[in-house]
């Protein structure tokens, strides 16, 4: 696990500490994408004319100012610009003050490069040097965090906010090449990245990006590298916006660890001060999973992707869903369709209270439709290898390094996401799939939600607990869903509680699993972890919901806190459902995960899951 050090008022004078040493990219669970040789697919170009704008706000700052307030310099090798969006990663765990704290202990020397900072969007900075009212530019130089102006309180879910920082970078510190680092949450292709908590948790989409790049000199001179250092961006749709921007992308597709990005990466600055964008991001990709090495519980995805292939990619996307979009109108077909889509890869899964995220691997969803469509699903695969040149992860899946949105758990809110992929002006033929998939998705939702599934040779099949609702014939409370890695025989409780987890992530070493809750009166999941380090379980901490965008990390459950925990309400007669808190738990006495049998005034029940992603359930019976 990566050390974290806290130095709350000595930001400007840490020491510097040995440069790292790079881990080995072939080591085991990790996997290295080459770039494959071009394939005969024609790139989707997407029409800039097309894109709309208008209904976006852009509120612009005066960025020369600021650069009045800047020393001019010759132009050096590079310029880095770290867009730093506190939030409750900082006001909660102090998260970007480490990360400031390892900047400056990185040793990189800035006579090869300027870094210069924005920082703002926490409702308190856990140090005495950043502000909480006002956003502030920075300069790290001499092993210091310089202040070069205030700039009032903005809001850095406003284009305007990111494309002036953009801009006071490449007008005050002239380089050779750009940098452009997004720090803070994220959450795919729909929702996009960052919360401001000042604002309201504002955040920028994809098309909100897009804004600030257009109306910033990334249209002009391209970055080098563009990285997120948040969950969820190595998307196909991400690459495509920022393919006229942007040489090179650097991003997770799946979850980040709460503490990020080794900052230690900076010293590499310091030997090869003419990195091109695929250099500089090996080095991120590099060290970011070295500092990891020591934990195997932590989910691990980077890859960089070499943004000239975009297009390429976008349409090989619409080439192979262009032909699953043949079967939409085929019932039989259909079925094979939704059943490949419910095992494909997905990233920012939660439990069924919030599992709306719906970015899945491409590569995987390729494999998976490869004997359906096999020349369709090898050019997919083939123009992934050449775009996505370097991919590591410690995922079981082999993964191909980008995501990509595919509608499936968050059926109930597709009519806002689906309009909201439209205005991204994606390939056609995608983006006609996922309308028609979704119009198919619901239709057949509708008829068998009402209905039992039958089970089949392959149909998942789940036990799970139930206590009936005394007050309310036929109605029963879901306590508890069976896992293969529980103990034997036995069922999670927290606090003496019966728990039902969800799990999320399982790549066979370890699994998380997600229990819905609310946390001083705010929706969240309760993260529980089971692995081979922890065959009891271990409780991580709590996600919080905020819409589609994905915690980093999870909040520390603190003495104070008060939990309630949610459980499904199931009406065994009609079949519908509705969901209910529980009983206020205290934390003070700290949280447990411990593990019971089922008491005689139980009930039992086998639970299937049909090619829609729907549950159904076999009556209720005594557990004894």
């Amino acid at each position: 696990m990566k050390k974290r050090v806290f130095l709350w008022a000595a930001l400007g004078v840490l020491a510097a500490v040995p440069l790292f040493t790079l881990f080995d990219s072939q080591s085991e669970g990790f996997t290295r994408s080459g770039a494959a040789s071009a394939t005969t697919v024609k790139p989707f170009v997407r029409s800039t004319e097309a894109v709309d704008f208008t209904g976006l706000t852009f509120n612009g700052w005066d960025y020369t100012v600021a650069a009045e307030k800047v020393q001019p310099r010759a132009k050096k090798p590079y310029t880095l610009m770290i867009f730093m969006n506190g939030s409750d990663l900082e006001s909660e765990n102090g998260a970007a003050t480490s990360d400031l704290t390892e900047i400056l202990q990185s040793g990189v020397n800035t006579e090869n490069v300027n870094i210069v900072l924005f920082t703002g969007g926490a409702s308190r900075w856990q140090n005495d040097v950043v502000p909480d009212n006002e956003c502030m530019i920075w300069e790290i130089s001499g092993g210091k965090l310089n202040s070069i102006t205030g700039v009032g309180l903005l809001n850095m879910g406003d284009p305007g906010t990111l494309a002036d920082f953009i801009n006071l970078g490449y007008s005050a510190f002239p380089a050779e090449r750009y940098a452009l680092i997004m720090w803070d949450h994220g959450g795919g292709a729909i929702a996009g990245y960052g919360q401001d908590e000042k604002f309201d948790n504002s955040n920028l989409t994809l098309l909100d990006m897009n804004y600030a790049f257009a109306k910033s000199e990334t249209a002009n001179k391209k970055l080098e590298l563009l990285g997120f250092d948040s969950c969820l961006m190595a998307t196909a749709e991400m690459a495509m916006v920022s393919s006229d921007y942007a040489e090179y992308l650097i991003a997770s597709e799946d979850l980040e660890p709460g503490n990020g990005w080794d900052y230690g990466f900076l010293s590499a600055f310091n030997g090869n001060s003419g990195m091109d964008g695929s250099e500089l991001g090996q080095t991120i990709a590099d060290q970011f999973m070295y500092c990891y090495s020591g934990n195997t519980d932590e989910i691990l995805t980077i890859s960089i992707t070499d943004l000239s292939r975009a297009g390429h990619v976008m349409s090989a996307m619409g080439a192979l869903m262009s032909k699953c979009g043949d079967k939409l109108d085929d019932s039989s077909s259909f079925h094979t369709l939704a059943k490949r889509r419910g095992t494909t890869k997905t990233f920012g899964e939660g439990s069924p209270r919030d599992n709306q995220c719906d970015m899945v691997d491409l590569g995987d969803m390729a494999r998976k439709l490869s004997d359906m469509y096999p020349d369709e699903s090898q050019s997919l695969l083939a123009e992934l290898d050449a775009a996505v040149i370097y991919n590591r992860n410690n995922s079981d899946v082999n993964l191909g390094g980008l995501s990509a949105y595919y509608i499936y758990g968050g059926r109930d809110i597709g009519g806002l996401t689906l309009q909201t992929y439209d205005s991204l002006c994606m390939d056609g033929s995608y983006t006609d799939y996922l309308n028609g998939f979704f119009t198919a998705l619901t239709a057949g939702n509708t008829v068998t939600r009402s209905s039992f599934a039958a089970p089949s040779d392959d149909t998942p099949v789940d036990l799970t607990a139930w206590r009936a609702i005394s007050e309310k014939p036929g109605h029963f409370m879901l306590t508890g869903v069976q896992a293969d890695d529980y103990p034997n025989g036995l069922w999670p409780k927290i606090d003496g509680e019966y728990v039902s987890l969800f799990p999320i992530v399982n790549n066979g070493r370890r699994t998380l699993y997600a229990a819905p809750a609310v946390m001083n009166g705010r929706e969240c999941n309760l993260i529980i972890l089971i692995s081979a380090r922890n065959p009891n379980g271990k409780i991580l901490g709590v996600r919080q919901n905020d819409g589609l965008v994905i915690q980093k990390g999870f909040d520390e459950i603190k003495p104070e806190d008060k939990l309630q925990l949610y459980y499904k309400e199931y009406n065994f007669t009609d079949k519908t459902e509705a969901w209910t808190a529980g009983a206020v738990i205290d934390a003070a006495g700290g949280l447990k995960l411990e593990w019971d049998r089922l008491t005689e005034d139980m009930y039992i029940s086998t639970q299937f899951t049909d090619d829609y992603g729907n549950l159904s359930y076999s009556q209720p019976v005594k557990a004894y």
